[in-house]
């Protein structure tokens, strides 16, 4: 049964502006403020980090960080808003769960830059962090929603250049299809308080600026998923976005890949960011955080 803290921040959402049908200047200014009702990790050292060869980020680091093991988060924000800063406390939650450092990279945003540049940008982040002596085996790639996508591109990506294979891919509300075929944008549009196909396809076109939308690298949903590490999902029974995680799955299945998803009834999209402020979250970054120990120690 979805929580009574839950229900309430629902209906404030419910009451809101929408995030997406914000003018783009507003939008970016109101995704750093996301997680603004959220609770501060406790015990985590955040540090901006800028490595000479690669991206701009933000590193979090908690007071129990297993060594060696290290988590790299793409945020999200629909390839056009967000920020290593707008995921902050994510990130730190994320890293104490699972005690493990945690770096969150800057990529390239639409429609100043468009696709293939925050794929680049991934990808770069990915090979610095192995280039610091980090072992691969020892690494989970994750992200939500569109950063979610991300992850995913830049592992394939990396399969692509010959690259080590990371230890796994941990999604939050994965944005996985850019073509927006699945059957929730239609059966889930009352229920998603956030997200809607109108909102999504403006979104899509700034950052595709006419490539496919099924290109594998913008919509891994259609990539040959073949020796990517284990995957697991979190998202929402309630989000347009759910059918990114179920087809996702299946796809995932023919490809021989193991892949998982918790499917939280009751709950919107990319709702684990909401750490501390509904117990469904906590659950989330747990669960989470469990998949990382399992796949890091």
């Amino acid at each position: 049964m979805t929580s009574l803290q839950a229900r309430q921040f629902w209906t404030l959402i419910a009451n809101s502006p929408k995030l997406f049908e914000l003018p783009l200047d507003m939008r970016r200014r109101a995704a750093e403020r996301s997680e603004s009702m959220t609770d501060e990790p406790r015990g985590v050292a955040f540090s901006p980090s800028r490595p000479p060869k690669g991206p701009i980020g933000l590193m979090a680091e908690p007071a129990e960080a297993r060594e060696g093991a290290a988590i790299l988060y793409f945020h999200g924000g629909g390839y056009v808003c967000g920020s290593p800063a707008s995921r902050r406390k994510t990130l730190g939650h994320l890293a104490d769960a699972a005690r493990a450092r945690a770096f969150a990279p800057a990529y390239r945003l639409a429609p100043e830059h468009r696709f293939p540049a925050a794929v680049e940008d991934a990808l770069r982040a990915y090979e610095q962090l192995l280039r610091t002596g980090v072992d691969p085996a020892r690494v989970v790639v994750a992200g939500d929603s569109a950063g979610g996508g991300l992850a995913l591109a830049a592992a394939l990506a990396a399969r692509e250049k010959g690259l080590p294979t990371c230890a796994g891919l941990a999604l939050i509300s994965p944005w996985t299809d850019l073509s927006l075929r699945g059957e929730s944008y239609e059966s889930r549009a009352a229920d998603d308080l956030t997200c809607a196909r109108h909102t999504l396809e403006p979104m899509a076109q700034a950052y595709l600026d006419g490539a496919d939308a099924r290109d594998p690298f913008a919509s891994p949903l259609y990539a040959d998923l073949a020796g990517l590490p284990p995957i697991f999902v979190v998202c929402g029974a309630d989000e347009v976005l759910l059918d990114d995680s179920l087809m996702l799955l299946r796809r995932a299945a023919h490809c021989r890949v193991d892949a998982s998803v918790s499917v939280v009834a009751g709950m919107q999209h990319v709702f684990p960011i909401w750490a501390g402020l509904i117990p469904e979250a906590d659950e989330a970054i747990a669960a989470i955080a469990d998949f990382i120990l399992a796949r890091t120690s």
